[in-house]
């Protein structure tokens, strides 16, 4: 029978965001030794003339004077806030675009293994407007708000090439701290949290899937609490005739769940900007962004974020086992079937 953590968390990883928002000790500002290091590795890879960016391992991008940052950038994922801002690459000034994708890829192998992220099995994701609205359809591809949520693996990272017109901000909220809020107000959602629902695939189910597959908000395993929050696809579930209805309490206990991260205070807001890299641990924080609005006559103010997601099977915090089969990514049209 899964354990409810009935207690209070206390670690690094539960923080209110009025707490951080002048402290900027989330950010870790790129310096001209990381810049240089990232030169020697971008000269590397060309003379081993590495012809595609998925085929390069860690080892091609070597980074002996940034491997302490990448120490530390995992400390703070894994141990710490639970998120990290690294700040000002020089795009388009030093770095091509080329270049700052196959920097990005290499900082990636490094924190760990690179796994698909949709069907498709995408390595590397494009984050843009590309019309795909849809109630039943994966929100990344539009411009609109995507409310708090988590990705499906360990941590996911986004690097921005060009920032919208207007809006697209990234807010991130400890989802601890929403836990703990949740104990204080109402404790007696706390099985409802735990419980696995029928969740949607939103249209990239595995071939033979119903649709859908089964996974609780929250689990308390080997002493780590870890949440995977997606209350929407646990509501949009229910398209599917042989998905039980949710309960009042259970769609009460969804509403107030979902407002918690949208009160004042709780949630750090941040503007990505050309040549940032976020990086957040799924398991501890959920995350989302604001609507935006593109220039339809100028791409330079189209937004473009490119997305990784790093999985830490070997490392990682531990997982119940409805999270730990994500770190396999996405299973993608020639991979095996996830059971529901």
């Amino acid at each position: 029978m899964t354990e409810v953590l009935a207690e209070p968390v206390s670690v690094p990883s539960v923080w209110r965001g009025d707490e951080l928002a002048n402290a900027e000790r989330w950010i870790v500002p790129f310096t001209e030794e990381d810049l240089t290091d990232f030169e020697r590795a971008l000269a590397l890879v060309s003379a081993k003339h590495v012809m595609e960016l998925t085929d390069m391992r860690a080892d091609d991008f070597p980074l002996p004077r940034f491997r302490e940052r990448l120490t530390d950038i995992v400390d703070r994922l894994e141990h710490g806030l639970g998120f990290v801002l690294l700040r000002g690459l020089p795009i388009y000034d030093r770095f091509s675009e080329e270049q700052a994708t196959i920097i990005y890829w290499g900082l990636g192998r490094h924190l760990g293994h690179l796994v698909p992220q949709n069907r498709k099995g995408d390595l590397i994701g494009h984050i843009r407007d590309l019309g795909r609205r849809g109630p039943y359809e994966r929100a990344y591809a539009t411009n609109e708000d995507l409310g708090f949520h988590t990705d499906s693996t360990d941590f996911v990272g986004l690097m921005c090439l060009r920032p919208a017109l207007h809006g697209g901000e990234s807010f991130v909220a400890s989802s601890g701290l929403l836990y703990n809020m949740v104990i204080d107000e109402h404790p007696e959602y706390l099985p409802i949290l735990n419980k696995s629902f029928p969740t949607d695939w939103r249209s990239e189910e595995p071939p033979g899937s119903p649709g859908w597959y089964l996974e609780p908000l929250y689990s308390y395993f080997d002493g780590a609490l870890s949440a995977t929050v997606r209350t929407g696809r646990v509501m949009s579930a229910m398209r599917f005739p042989e998905v039980p209805r949710l309960t009042a309490d259970e769609l009460s206990c969804f509403t107030y769940f979902d407002s918690l991260a949208k009160r004042p205070g709780v949630a750090l807001g941040m503007q990505l900007q050309t040549g940032d890299m976020q990086f957040v641990n799924n398991f501890v924080t959920v995350h989302t962004r604001t609507a935006f609005a593109d220039d339809p006559e100028d791409p330079t103010r189209q937004r473009h974020l490119l997305r990784l997601w790093v999985s830490r099977p070997e490392n990682g915090r531990p997982l119940c086992p409805e999270y730990a089969i994500w770190r396999n990514g996405y299973p993608t049209e020639t991979s095996a079937q996830r059971p529901a």
